[in-house]
């Protein structure tokens, strides 16, 4: 029953029609002026405009304050209805009691959380540190390169035929930071594919200018991407030549270069999937601390709420509509009976791929729930600190700090001169 109540309070429910106080007014009832008193007290919110007013009409919604100088004055409005009261009425004072209660509700500060938003952003955070801890692999595995580079030592290098070489498919090892001799000979075939692809497109371009139907600009692009291919292959010839006759310094050199560029995009990938942990861990408390309007500032964004709760149930559709349609994938076995009466079973060879489509549907649900769980509570702080707090004072409190600092900065340049 005292939840029910609450939930009339969040949603402007009144028991009865505001109008009727209006109606209540009579020329010549002892009365008068105390309904008349009521009935302002029930306009004092912003939500009523003046028309409304004077036509006597205003739903139960907007009746609640928005203020708190709007529930000071529905209070001032209900003192001086009651003071104006000639001939007890039962029905005057039951509308007192509620309005009296929504003063009181509206006063209080109450708690807006939503739970399923908090659970989304928890699974966040820990999906978020799984990631983190990979990407720590990521980290040691590049720190792990540039010990191999360091431990490197002269081994003879196998000097390739560019030409032969740029003809043939090319090997990529897994860790080209093995050994000098893996990294030089996996250089050279590197610059053979940049080789034969720049002769690629110097060929192409040369057929395209040579082509009397293509117009000037096709053709003078042509001629600007030729020079490019050109200088492109030149560049390749020389690092060939200059990798066939490195010295072991040299290779440690450019190897570091690369690898310490590797680790240091490693170290940045994991800094900030872990700022982004530290912030959505942080946010959940302020979330919390964001979502205790008082009951005047609920009505602030009643109308908001609805469409956030639209984007909240679309999103909870969407990811149980992948979730269920990744329990609903079965696997198919193929059954045999054999004469002996025995059975066997085994997969129809679709098994594989039906057991990664379950894995990657349930993934994409819970990242969905996740993303909207986020945006929500992101959104809901921002304003939740905007609306339900008052930040006069510490503004004013921060002006007056910059202030003092200013001139006591001032003062010291003075005394400096």
């Amino acid at each position: 029953m005292k939840e029910e109540k609450k939930q009339q309070k969040e949603e402007g429910y009144l028991s009865f029609d505001p109008e009727e106080l209006k109606n209540a007014t009579q020329e010549g009832d002892p009365n008068d002026e105390a309904y008349e008193l009521l009935w302002e007290a029930t306009c004092v919110s912003s939500h009523i405009n003046d028309a409304d007013k004077a036509a006597g009409h205003t739903e139960d919604e907007n009746v609640y304050p928005t203020t708190a100088a709007e529930v000071d004055a529905m209070e001032t409005l209900v003192n001086q209805a009651e003071a104006a009261l000639k001939e007890p009425n039962a029905e005057f004072s039951e509308r007192v009691k509620e309005l009296r209660n929504i003063i009181e509700w509206s006063r209080k500060r109450h708690w807006k959380l939503n739970w399923r938003v908090i659970l989304g952003v928890v699974i966040t955070v820990i999906i978020l540190a799984i990631i983190v801890d990979g990407k720590e692999g990521d980290v040691l595995k590049s720190q792990k390169k540039i010990d191999q580079i360091e431990k490197w030592e002269m081994a003879e290098i196998a000097k390739f035929n560019l030409d032969s070489l740029s003809q043939t498919n090319f090997y990529f090892p897994d860790d080209k930071f093995v050994s000098a001799k893996v990294w030089n000979e996996q250089e050279q075939r590197l610059t053979a594919w940049e080789y034969r692809t720049a002769t690629a497109e110097i060929e192409y371009n040369k057929n395209t200018i040579a082509d009397k139907t293509i117009d000037r600009e096709t053709r003078k692009e042509a001629k600007k991407n030729l020079k490019k291919a050109e200088k492109k292959q030149e560049a390749c010839l020389e690092k060939f030549a200059e990798l066939q006759d490195m010295s072991l310094k040299k290779m440690k050199k450019l190897a570091l270069v690369e690898a310490e560029a590797n680790l240091d995009e490693a170290k940045s990938a994991k800094t900030v999937v872990w700022l982004w942990n530290i912030f959505f861990l942080l946010l959940i408390p302020v979330y919390i601390f964001a979502a205790r309007p008082y009951g005047y500032t609920i009505s602030r964004y009643r109308r908001e709420a609805d469409n956030l709760g639209k984007i909240e149930k679309i999103g909870l559709w969407l990811s149980g509509g992948l979730m269920a349609a990744g329990a609903g994938i079965g696997f198919v076995d193929i059954v045999t009976k054999w004469s002996d009466g025995s059975v066997t079973r085994e997969d129809d060879g679709t098994g594989a791929a039906r057991l990664a489509l379950k894995v990657f549907l349930f993934v994409a649900a819970v990242l969905v729930f996740c993303a909207v769980s986020c945006l929500l509570m992101l959104y809901a702080t921002i304003t939740g600190l905007i609306r339900n707090y008052d930040w006069s004072e510490v503004k004013k409190k921060a002006v007056i700090a910059g202030e003092t600092a200013k001139a006591k900065y001032d003062e010291m340049r003075s005394e400096q001169k």
